[in-house]
């Protein structure tokens, strides 16, 4: 369950943000691929990417990391 609402809130605020995937991987220099693997729940990213990703769509870890709604 946490994994599947992480990576759905991770494509929430990348749309709400107003960013393509491709935007996205180019300012953190990842791989599209890394990132549709974050937003599927494939893979997640380390904390250094959290962090990046938190500063760059303007959310709060709470909000990203909270298990619930």
């Amino acid at each position: 369950m946490y994994i599947e609402s992480f990576a759905a809130k991770l494509k929430k605020a990348r749309n709400d943000a107003g960013y393509t995937q491709t935007e996205v991987a180019k300012e953190l220099k990842i791989a599209q691929s890394t990132l549709a693997n974050y937003e599927t729940g494939r893979t997640e990213p380390d904390i250094e990417t959290i962090g990046k990703l938190i500063s760059l769509y303007n959310i709060t870890a709470d909000w990203l990391l909270s298990t619930g709604k």
